[in-house]
């Protein structure tokens, strides 16, 4: 897509999912009765019930591998969302401390949700826009089994689909977070497959997509935005930030806002 058409995520792309008995209708997904028939019918992925809690999950239906769900209760990051300790992480620390009464945060690329329940778990309210629409229907189901809890009432999910600056919620905002893709080494042994699935789901953006981004996110009524990169990856678009937060495999780039908030 165009830059001028002001697309809110533009390398959220849609592959061919087989959508088991249960799944939601989602853009890019075929009906199928079994996981048996996805894999006969060389999909790469399956949407679908699993596990004991039923969890809407994704997988690959020719491997043994764990069925990947969004779980706000616990799981692979539970230990992070305990409120001291999400204070002490970088990303945290890269978004300061809220300012003017203002604690929101915009999460345009919010993927399967785990950097917006830090945030929310240090205390922010976060909104988070995913344009991938298997993402965002394992978002929904995330939050409708958190439903109750504190962490899920400071974490708000925008609808599905191609968004404009005109539907984004106006602010005031304390962050604009970004988390864009951003390819691996190739054949890396360290991609974990979570993440192999995602880049199967998701293409990379190219620099006029980076660009738009950046510019969209720097034209919220914000008081900054800060954006995920790895570490020792070019800053997005090329866009020098104000300064940063590093870590061992990824860092932190703040921007302030084209107009100051």
């Amino acid at each position: 897509p165009a830059a001028g058409r002001h697309s809110v995520y533009l390398v959220r792309m849609s592959v061919a999912v087989g959508c088991l008995p249960g799944a939601p209708a989602v853009a890019g997904g075929e009906p199928v009765a079994t996981a048996d028939e996805a894999r006969e019918r060389g999909f790469a992925l399956v949407l679908g019930p699993a596990g004991e809690d039923g969890a809407l999950s994704l997988w690959d239906p020719a491997a043994r591998a764990t069925p990947l769900k969004v779980d706000f209760l616990g799981g692979r990051q539970g230990y992070r969302l305990a409120a001291e300790r999400a204070r002490h992480e970088r990303l945290i620390k890269a978004l300061g401390k809220p300012r003017d009464g203002i604690d929101r945060v915009l999460d345009l690329t919010a993927g399967l949700g785990r950097d917006a329940a830090l945030m929310a778990a240090a205390g922010f309210a976060v909104t988070l826009m995913e344009r991938q629409p298997v993402l965002h229907a394992l978002l929904a189901d995330g939050l409708a089994r958190a439903a109750g809890t504190d962490l899920a009432a400071r974490l708000t999910l925008l609808p599905a689909g191609e968004a404009s600056q005109a539907a984004l919620p106006t602010g005031p905002w304390h962050a604009v977070y970004l988390d864009p893709m951003f390819p691996t080494r190739a054949k890396s042994a360290a991609v974990k497959q979570d993440l192999q699935w995602l880049q199967i789901l998701c293409a990379y953006p190219d620099a006029e997509e980076e660009a738009a981004l950046l510019a969209l996110a720097r034209a919220r009524n914000t008081h900054r935005v800060v954006v995920k990169r790895p570490r020792k990856a070019p800053p997005l678009a090329g866009v020098a930030p104000h300064h940063g937060h590093e870590g061992k495999t990824v860092r932190f780039d703040v921007y302030m806002p084209l107009s100051p908030a």
